[in-house]
């Protein structure tokens, strides 16, 4: 059959249908197929996390510029601040992490490969957010960042 399309036909491809099963619609908007809304909502909950976070990052970063270790290390020594840095850097790297698997979804194709990125972002992911909490702890707690012979 033929349908309209801005004045043009518009050919039905024959054989496999484009969508898995048929359309659903909530109100006439299309519902998805698979977990968009989902992630779209938490996409947005943890852009509205960083703003605060962030200007407060920025405004840290701003009061300390000049300060000596003992002064980062006193600051580090509140709890919230050790607690607001480590909120920053955990929503920011899971904001970063829905991003990537936005990105890996909508340009990798083959289900294996996209297994294998979101499999290896993800453990990136995790691996950065263990060890920024941990540097931040260990800062809070008055030790140095790194173990004893570790480090220059």
């Amino acid at each position: 059959g033929h349908d309209r399309l801005v004045g043009r036909p518009v050919r039905h491809r024959k054989g496999r249908p484009v969508s898995r099963s048929e359309a659903t619609f909530r109100k006439r908007v299309k519902v998805s197929e698979r977990h968009g809304a989902g992630e779209w909502s938490a996409e947005r909950w943890s852009s509205i996390l960083l703003v605060p976070l962030t200007l407060w990052g920025l405004w840290s970063a701003v009061a300390l510029t000049g300060a000596d270790y003992a002064a980062i290390l006193d600051w580090f020594a509140l709890p919230a601040n050790a607690a607001a840095l480590g909120g920053l850097w955990v929503v920011t790297l899971w904001h970063m992490n829905l991003g990537l698997k936005v990105i890996v979804d909508d340009y990798i194709h083959r289900p294996s490969s996209r297994t294998l990125l979101l499999g290896i972002s993800g453990l990136a992911g995790l691996g950065l957010a263990t060890a920024g909490l941990f540097f931040i702890v260990r800062l809070a707690v008055g030790s140095a960042p790194l173990p004893a012979g570790f480090g220059v």
